[in-house]
């Protein structure tokens, strides 16, 4: 139910952001920088990087915080996507190139968990790992929002071309339809 009603608000969103008043790439370049912020480890600062750094590109600041709430919708995938972003990473930073060795519960202490070396040895990997992976991601956002924009904006143009058409219709009639009716007069 709650995981529902989140979907819900969510679209609810991300509808309201394609009618935005916005240029179409600003929106589709503050949603990819939201996606991207949103597949990195930096907990707690994915929001306001995001923010920072769509203000800096001139992108739409709402886009980009929309971008990174829709990448919660991962949650109950997140692990899997941490395991191999740390992986990526892990494989990328080793020499001669291998993967990290699988996990056992004696590799998980708690009393290890906020030591500083654990955070450069397991945040580099997912650090790199997360931008590996954000970056295609990212991408693939920007050019499927801008390509929704971009049809949503001919759509509307299109409307108001006709509903002018309509409108000069209906003045063309109303104007024949007064000549005639001044003239009726006229005739025998």
């Amino acid at each position: 139910m709650i995981l529902w009603r989140y979907i819900r608000e969510t679209l609810r969103k991300f509808h309201e952001l394609l009618d935005a008043k916005d240029a179409p790439h600003s929106v589709a370049g503050g949603t990819a920088i939201g996606v991207f912020f949103g597949f990195l480890p930096i907990f707690g600062l994915k929001t306001l990087s995001a923010m920072g750094v769509s203000l800096v590109t001139r992108c739409s600041v709402v886009a980009s915080v929309i971008g990174v709430s829709v990448h919660d919708l991962l949650l109950p995938v997140w692990p899997l996507i941490l395991r191999w972003q740390f992986q990526i990473g892990f494989w990328l930073l080793s020499h001669p190139h291998h993967f990290a060795p699988k996990l056992t519960r004696g590799d998980f202490k708690l009393s290890e968990i906020f030591q500083w070396d654990n955070f450069v040895d397991i945040g580099l990997p997912l650090v790199i790992g997360g931008t590996v992976i954000a970056v295609p991601i990212s991408v693939i956002s920007y050019l499927g929002v801008l390509a929704i924009m971009r049809f949503r904006q001919a759509k509307k143009a299109q409307k108001q071309s006709e509903m002018e058409a309509e409108k000069e219709v209906e003045k063309v009639v109303e104007e024949a339809a007064s000549e005639s009716g001044d003239k009726a007069w006229e005739q025998p």
